[in-house]
């Protein structure tokens, strides 16, 4: 895998903060998107000894006129508002400085068990470099339907923030889905997960005839639907079995 150098990172960085690629005034895009926020944590290997946060080499920052292109067989990735009001997209891909754990291994935070082989990614924060951003979340492709779908999971800039709400990330979904292209796919629901939401927005969503999960019977990951799925042609064959259900989210890991 190859990466960028430091010097290009430190471009790239200072691309991402240009006063004068600002599309809103910072009111406004903070209605929109909510309010600046510092990362909630930095995993330790995704800074150098000098406390520089490394930027994924795979970072698209979309646009109108330069829009993100999607592929398939890349997904997940991540995606976050960032100062200026823009979408900036990374692939999960194996971090430089991570590691890879041959057995796997058990993870206490989300009580989730990792198979064999599995690496230390970037995460949300290297699409900015470690500077604060906006509401944050995944692009998960669906193979049954050849859809991608939009969430708000993010334990950086959406968790630990009081004002993520449903419609702020249905106003980042409406800019994404018009600076980005899904390729052959096409564009699925865009999903806000209860868990990653401020605790009263969570109480009163908890409470509406809205409410879905992925697994009823045993209620995990709840969850509205914001936006539904495009009415857009899809070109994907006739499944040879019943489709399952798509899932808000692929796990727990609040990257």
């Amino acid at each position: 895998m190859r990466y960028l150098n430091r010097s290009l990172q430190a471009a790239l960085a200072a691309c991402l903060t240009l006063p004068g690629l600002a599309q809103a005034e910072p009111d406004k895009l903070d209605a929109l998107y909510g309010f600046l926020s510092q990362p909630a944590y930095i995993k330790h290997y995704e800074a150098t000894r000098n406390g520089k946060v490394l930027i994924n080499p795979y970072l698209q920052v979309a646009t109108k006129e330069y829009p993100a292109i999607l592929d398939a067989k890349n997904a997940p990735y991540n995606w976050v508002i960032d100062a200026e009001g823009r979408v900036a997209i990374i692939q999960e891909a194996a971090h430089p400085l991570g590691r890879t754990y041959a057995k796997g291994f058990f993870r206490p935070e989300d009580k989730s068990k990792r198979k064999p082989g599995t690496t230390e990614n970037y995460g949300h924060v290297s699409a900015l470099a470690g500077a604060p951003g906006r509401i944050s979340g995944e692009i998960l492709y669906d193979k049954a339907t050849n859809t991608f779908t939009i969430n708000n999971k993010s334990g950086r800039y959406t968790k630990h923030n009081t004002d993520r709400t449903p419609e702020q990330l249905a106003n980042a979904a409406k800019l994404i889905m018009a600076t980005v292209e899904p390729g052959k796919a096409t564009w699925g629901p865009v999903y806000y997960l209860l868990e990653y939401a401020p605790e009263p927005v969570q109480e009163e969503l908890m409470k509406s005839p809205k409410l879905a999960y992925d697994d009823p019977v045993k209620k995990s990951r709840p969850h509205i639907i914001v936006t539904p799925a495009s009415d857009a042609p899809q070109e994907v064959a006739k499944p040879k079995a019943k489709a399952k259900k798509q899932k808000a989210a692929h796990n727990d890991d609040p990257s």
